[in-house]
């Protein structure tokens, strides 16, 4: 992800690309030499001599918090992939921390800016599709044994976390920015059934939301070959459905609202290969960051945004897995 922010940077007018930092030193050298920039492997290093306005955090999960921290003492602003980070404790220190020092900090949630995406959230958010009863998402894909082995991190507790962290966290956040935040998760079953790794690979759970509504969760890299990537919602008096961040169904009062929307969205793919996605929703992403920048406001998608997702993900591992704790 690291090289598609940077193909993505590079093409804009209003950033120089000021250098890339890796640990691992043939990765640095080999971006720097990619796209023309310097490169450091020491991150802090890194940090203190590159003079940064901006850092772009494309690396593992459990690491994104403590250097998205040391980047905000500097007062560099700060975009993060996702998800903030592994440990809610650290989100919320983060977050915390960005606010007090007026530095601005976003997480990459691609599918948000989808304007079908939007325009269902509004219809929501506006109280048009009535009193939500559930939401509902699944995330059906796979990740072959080469995936895993490639990166020792990968799967594991204090860096990655499982299906549920790495490849379902973007339809977690689809969820809690559609139906709210969640109160409660009423049960949650994960288990490693294919891969050699310490997370889950597959895993299902039942929440309640803030609201009252209820919603189901199912999310797997053991799908072969990949079925789908999908989010359900209905209320009182409406309901809408998603394939992907493409609107299959979205009806109010009876109405079938689709030819009405101007964009129905796309599929972003990452299926069955990670690298594999359609990166105009980070595009997307990136235009807003650096309009908020020179405006003066705050990113779409900010890190208090973000935390719900986050917080989610957290209840739903504690409910599994009672003795473990992400990001340790």
């Amino acid at each position: 992800m690291g090289n598609a922010h940077l193909k993505l940077l590079s093409r804009r007018s209003d950033v120089e690309l000021a250098g890339v930092c890796d640990e691992r030193p043939e990765r640095a050298l080999r971006m720097s030499e990619l796209h023309g920039t310097r490169c450091w492997t020491n991150f802090q290093q890194f940090l203190d001599e590159a003079s940064l306005d901006v850092l772009h955090i494309c690396s593992q999960s459990g690491y994104h918090a403590d250097q998205a921290m040391l980047a905000a003492a500097r007062g560099i602003h700060v975009v993060c992939e996702k998800p903030l980070d592994l440990d809610i404790r650290k989100v919320d220190a983060l977050v915390a921390f960005c606010e007090k020092k007026g530095v601005r900090l976003a997480s990459i949630f691609q599918k948000r800016m989808s304007p079908a995406m939007i325009a269902v959230q509004e219809a929501i958010a506006s109280g048009r599709m009535g009193r939500i009863i559930s939401c509902g998402v699944s995330v059906k894909w796979w990740r072959g044994h080469e995936y895993y082995a490639k990166d020792p991190w990968k799967g594991t507790w204090r860096l990655d976390g499982g299906a549920f962290a790495n490849q379902g966290i973007h339809s977690l956040d689809l969820m809690v920015w559609m139906a709210g935040p969640v109160e409660e998760v009423e049960y949650a079953h994960l288990e490693t059934v294919v891969h050699n790794i310490e997370a889950e690979d597959f895993g299902i759970a039942v929440v309640r939301f803030e609201s009252g509504a209820r919603g189901t969760i199912e999310i797997t890299t053991c799908c072969r070959p990949d079925l789908a990537t999908r989010l359900e919602i209905y209320g009182t008096n409406g309901s809408a459905a998603f394939d992907d961040a493409r609107v299959t169904r979205f009806g109010i009062d009876g109405q079938d609202l689709i030819p009405t929307l101007d964009d129905l969205g796309a599929l972003t793919g990452g299926g069955t290969e990670p690298m594999a996605i359609d990166l105009s929703g980070h595009e997307a992403q990136f235009d807003d960051f650096y309009s908020a920048l020179a405006e003066g406001r705050a990113p779409t998608v900010a890190g208090r945004e973000a935390r719900d997702s986050i917080d989610l993900l957290t209840k739903i591992y504690a409910k599994a897995f009672p003795d473990i704790r992400l990001g340790t």
